[in-house]
């Protein structure tokens, strides 16, 4: 009696016909079209929000440095060649001025947006730089110091760097530190240029499609851009009456959070979005929509009547003139 009982239930069971089951997995895919980009924007936004607070957190390092060498923001460029850099890349240079500062690990702090997981300048050959170098390292060196810390995938400014030329007739070198002031220092910003408008650290631009990249055990990690390339030459340059140096290159700094359409030379990606460190240490994020073309570029032109640069994106937002003299400042 009690197996016929079973049996009537189990006969009584009507289970989903194939057009039911279509509709239910036909429902669960539409909410999953619904719901996935809204979830990763969400986590493209908490990328973004991580990033800069990364960002306050390095200002807050280079204060501190600040506080502790008589108004310098960094010790340089971090730069194992010996015409860019200042010092060996352990001792020398903002990354090791963080690590070996006590103000965090560097590696631990990379921009989670961004597709380079690792900076151009630890790359085997520009560590290894033939022009000269602070002693040269193999990749087992690097990876060593990557495990340190010793490792980003921000772009620091060439101010931040160099500060400015020691002669503003200057057209050409601009990468070569003899010619150069050397690290900024406190005192230079103010005079010339706001501190809420003057750059210290930004995303670098991220080149998945070029060559600079760091071989980490099996892995290929891609680098970012590492310094800004500093002024451009102008023909006319304000209170000279000769060419000489001109406004600030930013096109090393490049979107690395968000999403646009693809870019498909050697940027490789389809990031909309990048954020700056400015010198009174608030962060700021700009978007890549003036000139699309995966970087923060420039065009010649005209700016306050000058024959100059004018800036895609950053225009009237950031500053790009001389920190150390009067007559280009904007």
């Amino acid at each position: 009696m009690q197996r016929n009982l079973v049996n009537r239930k189990v006969q009584g069971f009507r289970g989903f016909t194939l057009i039911e089951l279509l509709v239910v997995i036909a429902i669960i895919a539409l909410l999953i079209g619904i719901l996935l980009p809204s979830l990763g924007s969400a986590r493209d936004s908490a990328r973004t929000t991580k990033c800069m607070a990364n960002l306050r957190s390095f200002g807050t390092g280079f204060s501190g440095y600040a506080n502790e060498y008589k108004g310098f923001f960094s010790s340089g460029s971090w730069d194992n060649s010996t015409t860019e850099g200042y010092g060996p890349l352990e001792t020398t240079g903002w990354v090791a001025d963080f690590v070996n500062g006590g103000y965090g690990n560097a590696n631990d702090m990379l921009c989670p947006g961004s597709p380079a997981r690792t900076t151009q300048n630890l790359d085997l050959e520009r560590v290894n730089d033939s022009g000269g170098n602070w002693g040269a390292l193999t990749q087992q060196d690097v990876e060593r110091l990557i495990k340190r810390g010793f490792n980003t995938n921000y772009c620091q400014t060439w101010y931040m760097a160099h500060t400015d030329v020691k002669d503003h007739t200057r057209t050409s070198n601009f990468k070569n530190r003899t010619f150069l002031r050397g690290p900024l220092n406190e005192k230079s910003i103010g005079n010339a240029g706001s501190p809420s408008l003057v750059p210290m650290l930004g995303d670098g631009a991220a080149l998945m499609a070029g060559d600079d990249f760091v071989d980490v055990g099996s892995q290929r990690l891609y680098g970012a851009k590492a310094l800004s390339d500093g002024p451009v030459a102008m023909a006319q340059a304000p209170g000279l009456g000769r060419a000489g140096t001109g406004r600030q290159r930013y096109e090393d700094f490049g979107p690395v959070h968000g999403k646009g359409g693809q870019v498909t030379d050697d940027v490789g990606h389809d990031k909309m979005q990048g954020n700056f460190l400015f010198a009174d240490g608030h962060v700021a994020t700009f978007t890549d929509n003036g000139v699309r073309d995966g970087r923060f570029g420039y065009q010649v032109g005209t700016t306050n009547n000058v024959g100059t640069i004018v800036y895609d994106e950053l225009e009237g937002k950031v500053y790009g003139g001389w920190l150390t003299r009067t007559g280009l400042n904007w």
